[in-house]
């Protein structure tokens, strides 16, 4: 039988305390003993040690994330014109490939030429700029470096949509996180000594992504993976993205899902060891594609991937894919000398006379830039006087319209006689001052006289 309660009931601390407080009594709280007070200062100091160091080390972290985001190459992939839908897809997918380092949300107007994207790449520290254009036969891309150049032209051979990848794949694997750090390059055949033109292309895809020291590097940051080949027989270049997928070696399909955390459907078993010991579940992997074994050297965040064990490594691909082909090198932004041409060849004298030629042009564009500054300013000033000699007609007029309707109001004779009755109280409110001061103060002997 539960214990019946009294009729009064126990009153606690806190409402004898605020009973306390309402009586205008001083309410104090019970003092620690020694060992107690002891024993929570130094909880106390410990929380405050730990409260300092968290805060040392979010801003030494905060420090390198603004350095790194310093140092790093930053892009703007835009198109220019008329391309059509599916290439307008295409640069979105190329930004995916440069994230996090690129305005993956830049907006590109009508009215906007490619000199505004040069001068406003400046202050945001953007070092390349990725153009497509569309012609009558083909779709070109242009990757420019900012501000001083070289450009390369490529003509887009061929290219997949990253949606039409991911389709075809039977477990695509994509989410947000994996384009917060930047991918690993890995570049192949292009150390052909006697096409230099390679060596460019090679240093301009290079530093248009960032630098990885692999002595610093840690491995759970990298997630993707951009393959940049060259094929000799065709002189193209292939451009690949994916993702990089780790997964622990050495286990079976069911162990593999523990391992993972993953809840396992056990309701058609009798016992656990039918679970393992099921045929069906003794296959190491499902994954058809290939995949490379190592042994990790640092843990990864994938659960069971730890320091020292083996681990398989494998690439699921992102998407775009892209076959570019190089047609010319130009020194500068769009207006320099032609370093190379795949469709042209020309002799020594013509290179020479094309030198000769494009200084000649050079200090045309640079006279032409000038006059045409000088008429902008005697534009601007013809305009000014312009507007002044208008707003002092305007003033004249409105001072004749006023005199006239004075005349016929009367109430310029009004203002005469005003003015001269102002002129008149003047002048004798000056007399009177002179007045006074020429009278001189009578002394006191001659008041006794």
């Amino acid at each position: 039988m539960p214990r019946r309660s009294s009729g009064k009931r126990k009153k606690g601390k806190c409402i004898r305390r605020a009973r306390a407080g309402l009586a205008g009594e001083v309410v104090t709280k019970r003092s620690f003993s020694g060992q107690h007070a002891a024993r929570a200062e130094k909880r106390a100091e410990r929380a405050e040690e730990k409260r300092e160091d968290r805060k040392l080390h979010e801003g030494a972290h905060a420090n390198a994330v603004a350095e790194e985001l310093d140092k790093a190459p930053h892009s703007f992939i835009i198109q220019r014109g008329k391309v059509g839908k599916y290439a307008l897809r295409l640069v979105q997918d190329m930004r995916k490939i440069m994230e996090p380092y690129t305005a993956s949300r830049l907006k590109v107007m009508k009215r906007n030429n490619l000199k505004d994207f040069v001068i406003n790449a400046a202050p945001f520290g953007v070092t390349h700029l990725m153009v497509l254009t569309r012609s009558e036969n083909s779709l070109t891309l242009r990757i420019i470096r900012n501000p001083q150049g070289p450009t390369l032209t490529f003509k887009i051979k061929e290219y997949t949509l990253a949606k039409h990848v991911l389709s075809a794949l039977r477990r695509p694997v994509t989410f947000q996180q994996q384009f917060n750090t930047q991918p690993l390059v890995v570049m192949n055949n292009f150390n052909d000594k006697n096409k230099k033109q390679l060596q460019l292309v090679q240093t301009m895809f290079q530093n248009m992504f960032p630098s990885i020291n692999v002595d610093t590097l840690n491995l759970a940051r990298v997630r993707r993976c951009v393959m940049i080949n060259y094929d000799d027989e065709t002189d193209t270049i292939d451009i690949r993205h994916y993702t990089i997928k780790t997964v622990p070696s050495g286990l079976s399909k069911s162990t593999k899902k523990l391992v993972q955390s993953k809840v396992p459907d056990l309701s058609k078993y009798n016992d656990i060891s039918d679970y393992f010991l099921n045929p069906g579940q003794l296959s190491e992997s499902e994954y058809e594609m290939d995949q490379k074994e190592v042994k990790l050297s640092q843990d990864l965040t994938t659960r069971g991937c730890k320091k020292g064990q083996k681990t398989n490594i494998r690439l699921i691909e992102l998407g775009p894919r892209l076959t570019l082909q190089l047609v010319k090198i130009e020194e500068g932004i769009d207006e320099g000398e032609v370093l190379y041409h795949s469709y042209i060849k020309k002799s020594t004298k013509e290179l020479i006379k094309q030198r000769k030629e494009l200084s000649t042009r050079r200090k045309t564009k640079e006279r032409r830039r000038k006059e045409e500054e000088h008429r902008i300013i005697r534009r601007l000033k013809a305009a000014a006087d312009r507007e002044k000699e208008e707003e002092e007609k305007l003033k004249e007029e409105k001072d004749q319209k006023i005199a006239a309707q004075r005349a016929v109001d009367g109430s310029a004779a009004r203002d005469e006689n005003e003015k001269g009755a102002q002129n008149n109280d003047q002048d004798g409110s000056r007399k009177r001052k002179k007045k006074k001061k020429g009278k001189k103060p009578t002394s006191i002997k001659r008041l006794k006289h």
